[in-house]
Formats: C-alpha cells, sequence, structure tokens
C-alpha cells in the first residue's frame, strides 16, 4: 500500500518535535526535505494539479482554485494507477480536489466541506482509516485542510495556525498506523501543497513556495533529498506502486 497525505499549506518551519512530533520523526527516519519547491501560482488547486498531474501549470492550465478541463489532458497519478489495475481511495475536505483525475478512478471517496474545523480534519481522516482497514487498497490519498484555513484566519505561524498542525500531525499518525496495521509494508509519501506568509499565500517569496516532502516506511532508509519538487510526486507514487511514469510527466521518481 501507498499512503499519499497532502497537508495543506504547512510550512516547513512549522514541523518541530514540540508542535509536529510524528511528522518530524518521519522527516528523521525517512527519506525526505524540508526544502522541496511548489509551483506558481502558489495556490492550492494549481499545486494540488501539479502534485497528482507531473506537470507545471504553463502545461495543466490549472491557474486559480477554479477547475477548467485540461486543454491537453494529462492522467494524474490516480487514472494511471487505475488503468494499472490498482484499487485507489481518495479521502478529502475540499472539495474542488473531485476533479484531481477521472471519477471511474477512484474504488472509494471520502469527501466533506469541513476544512473549517479541527474535527472536519478528524472525520476525514476517520473516513480514510476505515477504508484503509476494510477496501484493500493499494494507493490512499489523505488531505488535511484545516491548516490553511486556520493560516487565512489567523496568520501563518500564529499558535492557532501551530494548532492545526499539531491536530492533522495527530490525524497523520491514527493513519499511518491503521495503514501499518494492515499492511506493514506500507510506504507513506508526504508534503504540504505551498506554504504562506502574514494571511495569504500564492507568491514566489520563500515562505510560500518551499514545502516538505517526505518518504517514510520499511523500505525506506533514512537520508536527505535535494533539488525536489511538487511534480516528483506523480512519478514518485507510481513507482512506489511497482509502475512505470507515465511520458507526459515532467517530474523525476525520489524512490532510491
Amino acid at each position: 500500500m501507498v499512503l499519499h497525505i497532502s497537508l495543506d499549506g504547512l510550512r516547513p518551519d512549522a514541523i518541530t518535535p514540540e508542535t509536529c512530533p510524528f511528522l518530524n520523526q518521519m522527516l528523521r527516519d525517512g527519506l525526505g526535505t524540508r526544502l522541496a519547491q511548489t509551483v506558481m501560482p502558489s495556490v492550492t488547486l494549481p499545486c494540488h494539479t501539479s502534485m497528482f498531474r507531473g506537470v507545471p501549470p504553463t502545461r495543466h492550465g490549472i491557474t486559480s482554485n477554479v477547475f477548467t478541463p485540461l486543454a491537453r489532458p494529462v492522467p494524474s497519478l490516480v487514472d494511471w494507477a487505475f488503468q494499472h489495475g490498482k484499487r485507489t481511495g481518495m479521502f478529502f475536505n475540499w472539495n474542488e480536489l473531485r476533479d484531481l483525475c477521472a471519477p471511474p478512478s477512484v474504488a472509494v471517496v471520502g469527501m466533506n466541506w469541513d476544512n473549517q474545523s479541527l474535527p472536519g480534519d478528524a472525520h476525514i481522516a476517520d473516513l480514510a482509516i476505515e477504508a484503509i482497514q476494510t477496501q484493500n487498497l493499494d494507493y490512499v490519498f489523505l488531505y488535511q485542510g484545516f491548516i490553511d484555513t486556520a493560516g487565512h484566519r489567523h496568520g501563518w505561524m500564529s499558535p492557532e495556525y501551530l494548532a492545526a498542525a499539531t491536530h492533522a500531525d495527530a490525524q497523520v499518525r491514527r493513519a499511518v498506523e491503521a495503514a501499518q496495521a494492515i499492511d506493514p509494508g506500507v510506504v507513506v509519501i508526504w508534503m504540504s501543497d505551498h506554504g504562506g506568509h502574514d494571511r495569504g499565500h500564492g507568491t514566489e517569496m520563500p515562505e510560500d513556495m518551499t514545502i516538505p516532502f517526505c518518504l517514510y516506511g520499511q523500505s525506506i532508509s533514512a537520508g536527505e533529498l535535494t533539488g525536489v519538487e511538487i511534480m516528483d510526486c506523480a512519478s514518485t507514487v507510481s513507482a512506489l506502486l511497482g509502475l512505470g511514469a507515465h511520458p507526459d510527466w515532467e517530474g523525476t521518481s525520489r524512490v532510491p
């Protein structure tokens, strides 16, 4: 199993032993970096589209949080996995992410609109955990949306923002432990889509563009990655699933 986690708006410097002990542990014991780069505009839907489709916004054409059909379609990692016979599940509490793949590609979907509260993140994690335990999935995507909401409300690196990060850290731990109980060989790949500054993001500032990126699991040796881009996610997940990368993807697999 591959467990893919996206933590919306999480800055790398928010990941400390005190604030995010489990994420910090995975960065320490896994293969990762706090210096990966996202794409411009550093906004949720363009960034996730590049995460899943392995190409920059200049190629996929999504430049805001409003989806428009791709003029030159490129499959997402979920479509690619489905085409190769993999069972996939997606769980998210920001509904625009429904456009990250073709609907028939997903065996199990958990979706709600509550990215406005801590319970909203916990609820979507509950749905993912239930599917992990019962649905025999090869690939699971889990998104946590409230960190970004807290940043917009209170400011990036504010106490409220850091509390949201701590809460998401606990949900990630629950999901990873559930996956490990089903499949001890599960590999976790987690990252954020963008950072933020003041009460916003979307610029080329390092605070907006720099993201964490990590691989973690029994088969992953500890180490530091360099030169990572968010577009590397699609090729990396594909390699973890034992598949080659789609020829249209521009990212690089980070599987050692």
